[in-house]
C-alpha cells in the first residue's frame, strides 16, 4: 500500500479571475480557495482522485522580481510558468512521519514548513509542505487540518468529467524519474511500453516520456480528453 497518493496538479494562471472564468465556461465547477478579492488559488475537485489547482502565487502588492528573490528555486520557477507546471503528493500522516518514510526510501527532501489558508466559508485549513531539491520530483504535503468538507455538487462538472486519469511528464531520464517517483509513492514498479514509462498509484497513472528537459506536458481525463481538449471545447 502506498504511503503517499497523488494529491493535485498545479496550473499557473497569469490572471486568476480570467482563468476561473475560462474553466467555468469549459464546464468545470470551480471553487475559490479563499475570498475571490484576495485569493491566490481556485480549486477543481472531482468525484475521486487528484484535483486541479489554478494559482497565481504573486501577492497583488508585490514586486515580482523581489518576490522571486525571496522564494526557494521551485517556487521561483512557478513564477515564469504558464499552464500545467507542477504536481504534488499527499500523505495521511503527520509531516514528521512522511519525512521519515521518504528518507527510508532514499528520497532527499527539504525542510518542512507550515501553510494555511482561510476558505470562502471562513474555515482555516492548515497543512505542512516539503519541497524536494530535485525540481523534477513532486512536492509533498501532509493532510489538511481540518479535513475540508467538499459538497458533492462541487465535484460535479457540466462537461461530464469524473476524474483525472493520467498525467504526462517529459524527462531526459524517464526510467530513472519513474523509479524515484515510485519510491516516493512507497509502492509499485514502473513498467515500460511503447516508449512510455508508467507508474500507477490509487487508480491514477503517471506517464513519463523522453524529452529534452523536465516538463509537465499534459493531463488526461477519464473520457480520454486532455485538458487542452476540454478548454478548446
Amino acid at each position: 500500500m502506498s504511503d503517499l497518493i497523488p494529491s493535485h496538479v498545479l496550473v499557473r494562471a497569469e490572471d486568476l479571475a480570467r482563468s476561473v472564468a475560462e474553466y467555468e465556461a469549459a464546464g468545470f465547477t470551480v471553487q475559490w480557495g479563499s475570498d475571490p478579492e484576495t485569493a491566490h488559488n481556485a480549486l477543481i475537485h472531482f468525484r475521486e482522485g487528484p484535483f486541479i489547482e489554478l494559482f497565481d502565487p504573486i501577492p497583488a502588492d508585490a514586486n515580482p522580481d523581489e518576490f522571486r528573490a525571496q522564494m526557494p528555486p521551485r517556487v521561483a520557477a512557478w513564477l515564469d510558468a504558464r499552464g500545467l507546471c507542477e504536481h504534488a503528493l499527499e500523505g495521511d500522516r503527520p509531516m514528521e512521519a512522511i519525512l521519515e518514510g521518504l528518507a527510508a526510501r532514499g528520497i532527499e527532501t527539504g525542510p518542512a514548513f507550515g501553510a494555511e489558508r482561510t476558505g470562502a466559508d471562513g474555515v482555516t485549513l492548515r497543512w505542512s509542505l516539503t519541497l524536494p531539491p530535485r525540481l523534477d520530483l513532486p512536492f509533498v504535503m501532509s493532510p489538511y487540518e481540518p479535513a475540508p468538507a467538499i459538497p458533492e455538487d462541487d465535484r460535479w462538472h457540466a462537461n461530464g468529467l469524473l476524474r483525472i486519469a493520467s498525467l504526462e511528464i517529459e524527462s531526459a531520464q524517464p526510467l530513472e524519474l519513474a523509479e524515484r517517483l515510485a519510491a516516493m509513492l512507497g509502492g509499485g514498479t514502473p513498467r515500460a511500453a511503447d516508449g512510455v514509462v508508467m507508474v500507477e498509484a490509487a487508480g491514477f497513472t503517471y506517464r513519463i516520456v523522453a524529452g529534452r528537459e523536465h516538463r509537465v506536458a499534459s493531463l488526461r481525463f477519464n473520457d480520454g480528453r486532455t485538458l487542452g481538449d476540454v478548454l478548446a471545447r
